[in-house]
């Protein structure tokens, strides 16, 4: 079985994405980013489709849920990308046109 975290890595490495902090929870990697610009270069790179929730006062969580390309055998690792912004804050038309 593949380790989510060497998973995700492995897929930001080969596409050059920002990974923040890496995590696994549940049989899946999570990418922490600080810039929501760094979901959009996910989104464009692996697919996907994203998700807006409340994450406090003024505050909401973007995620992106994506996967790794699938392995010979056909699995694939799921990968959830997140990060927070101001709920007043305009996000990239992608992350909009992409919503679950």
């Amino acid at each position: 079985m593949t380790d989510p975290i060497t998973a995700a890595q492995t897929t930001a490495d080969l596409h050059t994405l920002p990974t923040g902090r890496l995590t696994r929870y549940d049989g899946a990697a999570h990418v922490f980013l600080d810039d929501i610009n760094g979901l959009v270069q996910w989104l464009d790179a692996t697919g996907g489709y994203t998700t807006c929730r409340p994450a406090g006062p003024g505050l909401v969580r973007w995620t992106l849920i994506t996967h790794t390309e699938p392995r010979g055998d056909g699995t694939a690792t799921p990968i959830l990308v997140h990060s927070l912004a101001l709920a007043c804050e305009l996000v990239p038309d992608e992350l909009t046109t992409a919503a679950a």
